[in-house]
């Protein structure tokens, strides 16, 4: 399909819902001469016959109803990429669509917007991902990758991979393996589950560090039946703590229930706090877990037993604060033990891990052939709906 040939798109490339402001993206062959034909100059005359990108003006769009916007030209090639920037809220952001819409324009998600209007694929995949980043540490890392830094390390690997230099393509295989955990969770959250006995402190320490009274916090042993989530920043990545039900062998049956779906999320968390209590004798996990630091609260009480068996386990306070700092490093320690540099490529969705992975252990296997495969395949993002 040559460029006159293809549709011209529509889509609101900011959220829905109340705003003093709306941006729409428009793309494709007939965008410039709808917008001629909709758009008037607040200072008069027309729009030129062709678009000059970079240049921008004020006007309105419509007929008898009209909305003063501003209208800026971001690029000419291969086709014309608009946008309008309008009033914000739902009513004039439809009345504007439709406007376009009896023009011919075509109506498209702002996803499939940002991937039909980008000419790196990666770069497109990177300022979706961007939307959801909830730090400035995940932007951080994210803008590295819509600027460029995953597409240079897969271009690298592969003309190391088509000159017969291994050694260069195993190095960047490895380095971009080694951020795969890391790319994994800068939309999502690490998911880091509290257990241990009743009464140690559990739904007390989740309060203390989310900073507000997140859990029902109660004497009784079993209060705590369901597993109670809160999500929190750590040093700038993103951590989704679980308070889970006390573990103990004489339980009735609903309390047993939460014990079971405490034991289950334990076993899939990325960490398990498990936390002792210093002022009685301490229960410990009764099967294994993946990844443990073991915690002793209520440090500010007489210990009951020899606290400093447990060398490794941070001692707290739920109570008075004392020692969460050094938690919170610690839990970062375990999670993220060696952070991307500034400017590190790193694969940031769970196809691009799982298609790391995939390149590494066919590299490993020596199936040159099929690592190159793979390789080029991770530069090309999905197809547009």
């Amino acid at each position: 399909m040559n460029a006159s040939e293809m549709p011209t798109w529509i889509a609101c490339l900011t959220p829905p819902g109340q705003s003093a402001l709306a941006t729409l993206g428009l793309y494709g062959p007939r965008a410039w001469q709808t917008l001629r034909k909709l758009f008037r100059r607040r200072s008069g005359g027309e729009l030129s016959e062709q678009p000059v990108s970079g240049r921008f003006w004020l006007g309105r769009i419509g007929g008898d109803v009209t909305d003063e916007v501003v209208v800026a030209v971001k690029q000419t090639e291969p086709a014309p990429w608009l946008e309008v920037h309008s009033h914000g809220g739902r009513e004039v952001v439809r009345f504007l669509i439709e406007l376009f819409r009896e023009q011919g324009l075509q109506l498209c998600s702002w996803e499939d917007f940002l991937r039909r209007t980008n000419a790196d694929p990666l770069s497109a995949e990177a300022a979706i991902a961007l939307a959801q980043a909830t730090t400035p540490r995940t932007a951080g890392i994210l803008l590295d990758q819509q600027q460029g830094a995953l597409r240079r390390a897969l271009e690298a690997i592969q003309q190391s991979l088509e000159r017969g230099e291994t050694a260069a393509a195993e190095e960047g295989l490895k380095q971009l393996t080694h951020y795969a955990s890391v790319g994994r969770h800068l939309t999502q959250p690490y998911r880091v589950v509290v257990a241990g006995a009743p009464n140690v402190g559990k739904s007390s320490l989740v309060n203390a560090l989310a900073g507000y009274q997140r859990c029902i916090v109660a004497a009784t042993p079993g209060t705590t039946r369901d597993v109670v989530t809160t999500r929190l920043a750590l040093d700038g990545w993103l951590v989704e703590l679980a308070d889970t039900a006390g573990q103990r062998s004489e339980a009735e049956a609903l309390e047993e229930q939460g014990i079971r779906r405490a034991w289950a999320t334990a076993a899939a968390a990325d960490l398990c706090l498990w936390l002792l209590d210093a002022s009685t004798p301490p229960l410990w996990p009764s099967q294994p877990l993946a990844a443990v630091q073991y915690v002793v609260n209520k440090s500010d009480l007489p210990p009951a037993w020899d606290v400093a068996s447990v060398p490794e386990a941070i001692r707290v306070s739920a109570l008075t604060g004392a020692g969460l700092a050094e938690l919170c490093a610690a839990v970062i320690a375990c999670l993220v033990p060696d952070p991307p540099p500034p400017g590190a490529a790193v694969p940031f969705t769970s196809r691009l891990c799982e298609g790391i992975v995939e390149a590494q252990r066919a590299f490993t296997a020596g199936d040159i052939v099929e690592t190159q495969r793979i390789v080029a395949s991770l530069r090309l993002a999905p197809a547009p709906s």
